[in-house]
């Protein structure tokens, strides 16, 4: 993981994953009709999110989870602190099973440039991974990414052992 990205992730709150909507404006029309301007602003919120494939033991913004928030996992992995997100956009993280499942569930056109910084040390991540895995030769053939960010690489590879052996 590059170093800014690093200090980037240290900072007690962290910019928004998913862009934020302007405000919206239009007129309030009562019942007398007389218009008024009025602005429509998105429900804004800054939540802490549980993070496994992207915690790196040099990095050194991997947190733990002490005070354990409904969306902090279960502590074993670090923590990406204070991410600006909308209110509807909570279900969509939690759907996709994390914050990394939501990376690698979305295209980077769709992401905030913070957004694409993670992505790509996400998927930086998982290239690792796979190859400590293919050269270590826990697991053959390919491994998908959704495999190796479940922690599944290694169950997959014990099943395939175990089914040439029956």
């Amino acid at each position: 993981m590059s170093r800014p990205l690093a200090s980037l992730l240290s900072r007690a709150t962290n910019p928004a994953i998913l862009p934020i909507p302007a405000r919206s404006t239009g007129n309030n029309v009562p019942k007398s009709l007389h218009k008024t301007r009025r602005t429509w602003r998105p429900n804004v919120t800054r939540s802490d999110w549980a993070i496994d494939v992207l915690r790196s033991e040099g990095a050194g913004f991997a947190e733990s989870s002490a005070k354990g928030s409904h969306r902090a996992g279960d502590g074993r992995g670090g923590m990406i602190r204070g991410v600006k997100m909308q209110m509807r956009r909570v279900r969509d993280v939690e759907k996709a099973g994390g914050v990394e499942g939501l990376l690698l569930s979305r295209p980077a056109r769709d992401l905030t440039p913070f957004g694409r910084k993670l992505r790509a040390a996400l998927f930086d991540d998982l290239h690792r991974l796979r190859e400590e895995l293919q050269e270590s030769g826990a697991v053959g053939g390919t491994i998908a990414a959704s495999e190796i960010a479940n922690g599944q690489a290694e169950v997959s590879g014990k099943a395939e052992s175990a089914a040439t052996t029956v």
